[in-house]
């Protein structure tokens, strides 16, 4: 297991700059010989298998993932692991909404053919940078820099990271300049993030504890603000007419779901102190069962009032309270649990 306070290597250093200028190359070779939109496949039993695998880059898996790392294996991986998805996915938003490049055209569903969708657009985000790709390179990417003392898990993250990127090309999601873009881009913030996350931590946990909750409060809010001002349609670009402030977009996730880890960690390390590590396997994965049940409990029943309240404000909060209820509530009633039994 690699240890969080250590940075990449000079050999990891090298294998990570040889593989962006391989992918690199790679991608503007092909893209030079005309194979943008080539991967798409119009076999229907294909793009079903590729369908669920594209499920290893929605953020409800990452939920799922966080959850199981924090309850029944490192808080603070678990925590970091959710940060540098926080990182990627914001700036996938903001590439998104700056550089407003359009899907291909295999980006297409006659179901959702609407007045307000009258082209039957599956995605109504802009293309460039996957996001898909970016946030399963920071995710699977992390994990596999967590636990590089272990070949087999760095190869399976390789093959998912891969398989993730394959995807969006079969299914019609993206263009092969998207999935590159993604890949690149996502690998750049990893390494960042590997790099400055060590000495952030250090100052922070310097501060006192109502520093740190308000750091966390203003972060948040300033999150939210900027990117949902700066791109009120966010998430709906491709409409003809995208409706403004609706929930929809990644600047309010990525806003609540700060707010609620942060403040959730900070207060739970504070009044709870549950620690997995010093489980047995048997009672981690009991906590894991229960604990994954209130969570996903909430993630639900969250998400089924969300055409009822069609805000981004509702966005934010729903993602907040989701990050809370996982990272202190949880926590809250194993180790009450854990007292009575």
């Amino acid at each position: 297991m690699h240890s969080d306070d250590n940075i990449l290597s000079k050999k990891g250093m090298i294998t990570i700059v040889v593989i962006f200028i391989a992918v690199m190359i790679l991608g503007l070779v092909l893209l030079a010989l005309g194979y943008n939109e080539s991967f798409y496949s119009r076999t229907s039993s294909v793009r079903a298998i590729f369908t669920a695998v594209t499920y290893l880059g929605e953020p409800v898996v990452f939920i799922l993932l966080i959850g199981i790392f924090y309850i029944a294996y490192n808080k603070r991986f678990a925590k970091n692991l959710a940060l540098s998805l926080m990182v990627s996915t914001y700036m996938n938003s903001i590439l998104k909404d700056t550089f407003r490049d359009p899907r291909p055209a295999s980006n297409f569903d006659a179901n959702e053919i609407s007045p307000e969708n009258p082209q039957g657009l599956a995605r109504t985000s802009y293309g460039f940078p996957s996001g898909h790709n970016q946030t399963a390179v920071s995710a699977w990417g992390y994990i596999a820099y967590h636990f590089c003392n272990r070949l087999w898990v760095v190869m399976l993250m390789v093959v998912i990271i891969f398989l993730v990127g394959l995807s969006r090309l079969v299914i019609g999601a993206h263009d092969l300049q998207d999935v590159i873009g993604g890949f690149l881009i996502g690998l750049v913030l990893l390494v960042l993030f590997v790099f400055i996350e060590p000495l952030a931590s250090k100052r922070f946990n310097k501060l006192s504890m109502q520093f740190q909750l308000i750091f966390i409060v203003i972060s948040s809010v300033m999150l939210f603000l900027l990117g949902t001002f700066l791109f009120p349609a966010t998430g709906l670009g491709l409409l003809p007419d995208p409706p403004s402030y609706t929930d929809s977009g990644s600047y309010a996730l990525v806003g609540g779901v700060l707010l609620g880890l942060g403040v959730g960690y900070i207060l739970e390390n504070r009044y709870i102190g549950y620690e997995p590590g010093e489980l047995e396997n048997k009672q981690k994965f009991l906590n894991l069962i229960l604990g994954m049940m209130i969570a996903i409990a909430v993630y639900f029943g969250l998400e089924s009032a969300k055409d009822v309240f069609d805000s981004v404000v509702f966005r934010y909060v729903r993602y907040a309270l989701i990050s809370f209820v996982l990272v202190f509530f949880v926590p809250l009633v194993l180790v009450k649990i854990s007292k009575k039994s």
